[in-house]
């Protein structure tokens, strides 16, 4: 197989899962399905682990128990963003389930509307309802293929 053949494969296709860890596993599950409105795709509680999210080909959120040892413990932010259609009914939703939020909804500089809420743990997950994100500015021109050895240097196009 020619050197060329490889640059078509190998390439990142979508989000897979965000992972968010959580104290309580079944209580986490809950607050994610029936608070958020998120479908339960994947559950392991014998590993205390559980996907959410929508159907395929969609991201999921991964809802996990930390090891006493692992770096990541619950609690702070998750870099998880979701995406609403109604930032003030989502908000209006969540606070008569008693959600507390950071950052009640509102407007950005960068054209959006956007909202922080914690889940029972404390991990912060922002949502926000920007339908123009990808029509406000034209789509950054792609940079060549590089190395890692070239990240930072400037690079040559691999073929």
């Amino acid at each position: 197989m020619s050197e060329g053949m490889y640059v078509l494969r190998g390439n990142v296709t979508r989000v897979w899962l965000a992972s968010i860890p959580v104290s309580d596993f079944e209580q986490a599950v809950e607050f994610y399905t029936q608070v958020l409105g998120l479908k339960l795709q994947l559950e392991s509680p014998g590993n205390k682990w559980a996907e959410v999210g929508p159907d395929e080909p969609s991201s999921k959120i991964a809802l996990y128990v930390p090891s006493k040892g692992d770096p990541r413990q619950p609690g702070g932010p998750s870099g998880v963003v979701l995406e609403t259609d109604s930032i003030f009914e989502f908000h209006r939703k969540l606070i008569d389930e008693e959600v507390v939020f950071k950052l009640k909804p509102e407007k950005r500089a960068w054209g959006g509307l956007m909202a922080v809420f914690l889940d029972l743990d404390g991990n912060e997950i922002e949502v926000v309802e920007d339908p123009e994100h990808y029509s406000r500015s034209p789509a950054p021109k792609q940079k060549p293929k590089c190395t890692v050895s070239e990240v930072g240097r400037g690079c040559k196009v691999v073929r």
